[in-house]
């Protein structure tokens, strides 16, 4: 019985295995070939006779067969095609829009709940901080690649906030980038070329701020210039620089049609006019759009720009002005339409030497403050530290100062850097002018973050006392050169006064870099804090009362603000010993305090600086971590 039930069944089974399929249910191949199939699965019977490459497929299978995804393709393609060659006949499939709004600069930015000031975060409960500290946008520009900067290691770090330098994975720096596009093409303004009130306008606007987005020239021989070229018959050979100045005055105006117009301009004629009469106009119009880019947020054309200046000023010897170690240096050849090669000519006077050194460190400083920002600490090596590299030039005077003879004939250049980082007790008063020692703070910061990239806590014992040795000199300098400072306070009303806490601020940052290397210690510590707090500080002035800033300043105060995002986090993360309580209490008040300085300042400045204000969403984010 139990023999003929499973014969019955078995003979039952076939019987339906054999069964016409119904119509549709053909394998793909058959169906393909058009022949009858049985559909036998997993491979029916005409495949089974004659085997073919690709395997049995049937549409009714679990999952969308290939032969099924390759149709669904091929009509995708052949739709876009046709989209693509009639896009009168149909609408785009996606719709493209900006990704981060929030970072488009606008003539009328109204204050936003993101921008008002925090005054009142040392009396607010810690953990309300992230609330009232929203960040500007949920979207996150780090896919663009930029990373605030965090004086310590990343270990101390959170996600929000990577350290000083540091990218965060599959990022690379190459900007916020400004919607409008760095290179893109703008409507003709046939009206620019008729009016020169307009261009004078912006020249005026641009001349109070200048020096803070690194021109170089005497303003009264380059204006003589200017108009002499824009005269009819004349040689325009400023006409780049002409072009990136009312660039930064259309920018600096907000008018953003007139700042695309002159930028796409200035891009234009810097990569054509290089000629001897233009050589030092031609640098001075790189620095001038490198900082604009870097301002803007385009690191990528920034660093792009900045070398270039580099090259130019290396190639013109500007680094071995009057050199004791190389009088007779060659410079660069520059070609012109008779294809004759000629050397830049020696200066005419004393005001056109003083361009020509402050020229170059203009570029160095330029130079060494983006690779502080845009680079981590174990890149910040630049081509001013390449082996064989030595700057001879004297260290800048200001403008006022060339004009009256300052520039005598018996001050020289020899190794002028390495002398004042090896040799400090050597000096003159030629290197102690505001520009020279705002130079100076640039070198301290460079090397400091230089020697933070450096130090591993495994060093072998010689490498350790070298390292040491030159911590300790880094450390004596900036401690020198901050009393040779002076006080806001006592500059208040005068043009250097930027200067003057750019410099300060430099030299905060230079301690904070080179101490937060050992911030475990109470006193390097305690070091960083009075760093941090000294960077708002301000001397007493209101710094929305000093007009624009160097972009580097953004970084500097982001540089302070980690100090106490850190210190928060470490203090929250310590448990208080038994009675401590009210200690720990007054300790975070503290520190809120200083960081309610530094955000304050950051949102005063955000609303002009697409790169302020970006620095404000991170700071605000990584306050919104701690929570």
């Amino acid at each position: 019985m139990i023999t003929d039930l499973n014969i019955s069944n078995a003979t039952s089974s076939r019987s339906t295995m054999a069964r016409p399929l119904k119509r549709g249910r053909a394998c793909m191949n058959c169906r393909f070939l058009k022949i009858k199939c049985d559909g036998l699965k997993p491979v029916c019977g005409p495949c089974r006779k004659h085997p073919k490459d690709d395997e049995c497929e049937y549409s009714d299978g679990p999952a969308r067969s290939r032969t099924k995804a390759l149709e669904d393709t091929v009509q995708r393609l052949e739709a876009r095609l046709h989209e693509l060659e009639h896009p009168e006949d149909s609408t785009p499939s996606v719709t493209l829009y900006d990704p981060y709004p929030q970072f488009n600069p606008s003539p009328k930015l109204t204050e936003s709940p993101s921008y008002q000031s925090t005054r009142s975060l040392p009396n607010t409960p810690f953990n309300q901080l992230p609330r009232l500290l929203s960040p500007v946008s949920n979207a996150s520009p780090e896919s663009q690649g930029f990373t605030p900067l965090s004086p310590f290691s990343s270990a101390s770090s959170t996600a929000t906030t990577p350290p000083f330098g540091k990218h965060s994975h599959g990022s690379s720096p190459l900007g916020i980038f400004d919607s409008r596009g760095p290179t893109a093409t703008p409507e003709p303004l046939s009206i620019l070329e008729s009016d020169p009130n307009i261009c004078d306008g912006f020249v005026q606007t641009f001349r109070s701020h200048s020096f803070e987005f690194g021109f170089f020239l005497d303003w009264q021989r380059f204006l003589l210039l200017a108009r002499h070229s824009l005269s009819p018959g004349s040689m325009r050979s400023s006409s780049a620089l002409l072009n990136a100045i009312y660039m930064w005055g259309a920018h600096l105006s907000s008018d953003d049609q007139r700042e695309l117009h002159f930028k796409h301009k200035a891009l234009q004629f810097v990569a054509t006019e290089l000629t001897p009469v233009s050589f030092l106009y031609t640098i001075q119009a790189e620095v001038l759009l490198s900082y604009y880019f870097f301002r803007t947020g385009h690191f990528l054309e920034a660093r792009a720009h900045t070398a270039t200046a580099v090259a130019l000023a290396l190639g013109g010897g500007l680094h071995q002005i009057r050199s004791l170690n190389h009088p007779d240096i060659p410079v660069i050849e520059i070609t012109e339409e008779n294809e004759q090669g000629v050397h830049l000519p020696a200066p005419r006077d004393s005001i056109e030497e003083g361009e020509r050194i402050n020229g170059f460190w203009a570029v160095f400083m330029l130079q060494k403050n983006l690779s502080v920002a845009l680079e981590p600490a174990s890149r910040v090596n630049g081509i001013f530290e390449t082996s064989g590299m030595q700057i001879d030039t004297p260290w800048p005077l200001e403008m006022n100062e060339y004009k009256q003879g300052l520039l005598t004939s018996d001050i020289h250049g020899d190794s002028t850097v390495c002398n004042y980082l090896h040799r400090p007790g050597v000096s003159s008063y030629h290197d102690r002018s505001i520009i020279a020692m705002n130079v100076k703070a640039c070198i301290l910061l460079h090397r400091a973050v230089l020697l933070h990239g450096q130090w591993r806590p495994n060093f072998p014992e010689r490498e350790a006392q070298s390292w040491g040795t030159a911590f300790n000199v880094v450390d004596q300098l900036i401690k020198s050169l901050r009393l040779q400072l002076p006080t806001l306070a006592q500059l208040e009303g005068r043009g250097s006064t930027r200067t003057i806490l750019l410099t300060h601020s430099l030299l905060n940052a230079a301690t904070i870099k080179l101490h937060s290397i050992f911030y475990s210690d109470p006193t390097s510590r305690q070091t960083c804090l009075d760093a941090a707090r000294d960077m708002f500080r301000f001397g007493g002035t209101d710094p929305r009362g000093l007009g624009y800033l160097n972009p580097m300043m953004g970084t500097l105060w982001m540089t302070a603000c980690s100090v106490f995002i850190d210190e928060l986090r470490r203090i929250r993360a310590t448990d208080p010993v038994s009675g401590s309580w009210e200690d720990t209490a007054v300790r975070e008040k503290e520190m809120l305090g200083g960081l309610s300085d530094g955000l304050d300042a950051l949102s005063s400045f955000a609303r002009e600086s697409l790169l302020m204000r970006h620095q404000l969403t991170k700071a605000q984010e990584a306050v919104g971590a701690m929570q």
